[in-house]
């Protein structure tokens, strides 16, 4: 299954996922890495909404019950210490686009975990933009 892509040629999905699967990571990122990130992947302010549109609509949605499992198994249950590997991350993706967006709402567990993914992921987001504007 080809993995959906950018408008702008030059935005990687997998970029976006990798940093911003780190909010659910026990190390996280710190505010400097952000900017090295953005810089390696080529992320640019034109890029903003279309990274927007991955957070929300694919990442959060994504990790929305890892989310809502987060709290009840006291957080050090499903967060990896270093981050996902790239075949972990590759896969989870894979399996995301593969089916109809509406189906992976079937899970009231994704439904409840949607609004606690966006919280536990809003700083990523928001140091991730604050980066790509200092890149410019």
């Amino acid at each position: 299954m080809q993995l959906p892509q950018s408008h702008h040629q030059t935005l990687d999905t997998y970029q976006v996922w990798d940093v911003i699967s780190y909010a659910w990571t026990e190390i996280g990122l710190d505010d400097d890495e952000f900017k090295t990130i953005a810089q390696k992947a080529g992320f640019k302010p034109e890029h903003l909404p279309q990274i927007d549109r991955i957070f929300f609509k694919d990442i959060c949605a994504s990790f929305a019950v890892d989310s809502f499992l987060i709290f009840p198994l006291m957080l050090w249950m499903l967060m990896p210490d270093w981050g996902y590997s790239e075949e972990y991350l590759r896969k989870r993706m894979q399996d995301w686009y593969a089916r109809p967006y509406w189906k992976h709402f079937l899970n009231p567990t994704r439904v409840l975990g949607y609004p606690i993914a966006i919280w536990f992921a809003w700083g990523y987001r928001s140091k991730l933009r604050k980066a790509i504007g200092e890149n410019t």
